[in-house]
């Protein structure tokens, strides 16, 4: 009953907290025309918070969103995209963001340009994955896991005039078709960190997993049961694991994996574990390129070993694209990975490093958004 309470109690804050915070307005200029943005709305309201703002590079990429178009030019009115508040009488020029508000705007305001912003893969291509992976888990294990990240069907690409995409060109092939022509790539942030680690060769060369929920859609239910099978081989877990997750894979549990929960990136645990490692495995089914889990596992000097759908353009460059979803495709990564000398990790993790560090910052997300927003003023789109 009290864990139940806790849960209830939680729900009803964060339910408070979204209604005091679900829009925001940035006007600079009664004569400015406006953007309506679908996106968060909260993190205008707790700038101060740390913790919040570390949780997620997305959440500093809101700010950055709304200052870039105040900085072009437009007024912003910012609504959080779940927020069932009416939505207001202003003549929009600009639709941006995401559903389910991005298409109630789209359809009130039909003469504005319709920006879809696009974070994760297409959401046919999502939903199947979702389903693929959690039916093998229920099937396999007499579990009954429920659909965890599965996308509430919307058409948002086919309404767009135009996609911003976070991803790869892995990503844009997702998509239909006759979509693609709409996307444009722009580069991701990554989490602040507070201080650089000096890259060496980890001695105990164990492997790293990071993730959020939608553990079965992030392949972990793959890694479990490879690594449960080499149990030579260590595999740190950091992140949520589900209950029900936990129930049906928990027999495969073997010493070798070791769950470590939330870990803060900055925080000691998670620097001394990263040391630990030299790869970082990430068999995902679905993700709008790269993962900031595996680019901020990069930032520590990491090795990425990942499906395409995780993998920036140059993954093979930086480390090991998986051939398959699958616990084969596993395999030939970490034999991959066990093959190479210890001199050839300690230049590969340099060179990760410096990859995430020279190219996934809040710089680098502003100069790629400022560009594309410039782009359509420049063909008079705006």
């Amino acid at each position: 009953m009290k864990k139940i309470m806790g849960v209830i109690l939680r729900h009803l804050k964060q339910l408070f907290i979204s209604g005091k915070y679900d829009t925001f307005v940035s006007e600079i200029s009664k004569k400015s025309p406006w953007v309506y943005i679908s996106y968060i709305s909260e993190s205008f309201y707790r700038r101060d918070d740390k913790q919040y703002f570390n949780s997620h590079q997305n959440i500093r990429e809101s700010i950055e969103i709304v200052r870039l178009f105040n900085e072009k030019g437009y007024n912003v009115y910012v609504q959080s995209p779940k927020s069932r508040k009416k939505l207001p009488q202003i003549d929009f020029k600009i639709i941006f963001g995401i559903e389910p508000n991005f298409i109630r705007a789209a359809k009130k305001y039909s003469s504005a340009k319709m920006i879809y912003y696009a974070t994760g893969a297409f959401i046919d291509h999502q939903n199947n994955q979702v389903r693929q992976m959690t039916d093998y888990i229920n099937n396999t294990y007499n579990a009954n896991l429920r659909y965890v990240r599965l996308v509430p069907e919307h058409r948002s690409a086919y309404l767009a005039d135009y996609i911003v995409q976070i991803g790869s060109n892995y990503t844009i092939e997702t998509y239909p078709e006759e979509l693609r022509k709409k996307i444009r790539i722009i580069r991701q942030s990554t989490q602040t960190v507070t201080s650089y680690p000096s890259i060496q060769y980890a001695e105990e060369n164990e492997f790293f997993f990071m993730s959020s929920t939608g553990n079965a859609l992030k392949g972990l239910s793959l890694l479990v049961e490879y690594f449960s099978q080499h149990q030579d081989l260590r595999l740190n877990i950091v992140g949520t694991i589900e209950d029900n997750f936990k129930s049906a894979m928990s027999s495969l549990f073997t010493s070798n994996i070791v769950f470590w929960g939330y870990l803060d990136i900055n925080g000691i645990v998670f620097s001394d574990l990263s040391k630990r490692c030299n790869f970082v495995i990430y068999p995902s089914g679905s993700e709008g390129g790269m993962p900031g889990a595996v680019l901020n596992s990069m930032k520590k000097g990491l090795i990425p070993i990942t499906t395409r759908w995780a993998a920036v353009d140059n993954i093979e460059e930086l480390g090991f694209l998986m051939p398959s979803w699958s616990i084969d495709g596993i395999d030939v990564g970490v034999k991959w990975a066990l093959s190479l000398s210890k001199d050839q990790v300690k230049k590969l993790k340099l060179k990760s490093f410096e990859f995430v560090k020279d190219n996934f910052t809040i710089e680098n997300f502003n100069k790629d958004l400022s560009k594309f927003i410039d782009s359509l003023k420049n063909e008079g789109s705006f």
